[in-house]
Formats: C-alpha cells, structure tokens, sequence
C-alpha cells in the first residue's frame, strides 16, 4: 500500500485486507464495497485537505489526514518495519495489532 509514493504497508495481502495496521490502508479499505456490509464497521472517512504530492508534507505523509497523528508524526518519518508479519511505516502500528 502506497500514500503520496511512499510505502504504508507491505505483507501478506490476506493479512493487510483483514486487519489494516497503517490508518491510510484502514481508512481506503473501509470504503471498498462489499456484497454483505458489516454494520458494526463503519466507514473511515478521509478528512482534510489532500497534499500536494509534488511536495508532500515533513514528518509521515499521511499526517495532516490522519486520526491519530501527533507532533511527532509531524516531524519524524516513519521507517518502515516489521509488526505483526508485515512491514508498516507508521509510528503507531502496534496499537492496531490487537484491535
């Protein structure tokens, strides 16, 4: 998975489709259809204003649209590395492995 030509989130395809660790790959995969929608899994919307991706923003690509960035996704970019089987680029990764 790719945001702004950056790596989100890479690993087994089953693994990324049934549970998302990076907020992006969450949010685009809660708005694929599905012939059976969960109604206790509510769509993620995406808000604010798309980066230009010809300058993307310091610190994770994703930040300024992300839910749960803080001052440190603003200034750090997140390497990706492994969590739970997959490489994820996001600072917080882990504390979607168990939801």
């Amino acid at each position: 998975m790719m945001y702004l030509g950056r790596p989100a989130e890479m690993g087994p395809k089953e693994e990324i489709y049934n549970r998302p660790l990076h907020p992006y790959t969450q949010a685009l995969l809660s708005a694929t259809p599905t012939i059976h929608p969960d109604p206790l899994k509510p769509k993620i919307k995406i808000v604010g204003e798309l980066p230009n991706p010809l300058n993307p923003p310091s610190g994770c690509a994703f930040h300024k649209r992300c839910p749960y960035a803080t001052e440190r996704c603003a200034t750090d970019v997140p390497e990706l590395r492994l969590v739970d089987n997959r490489q994820v680029a996001c600072h917080y990764a882990e504390q979607f492995v168990a939801a």
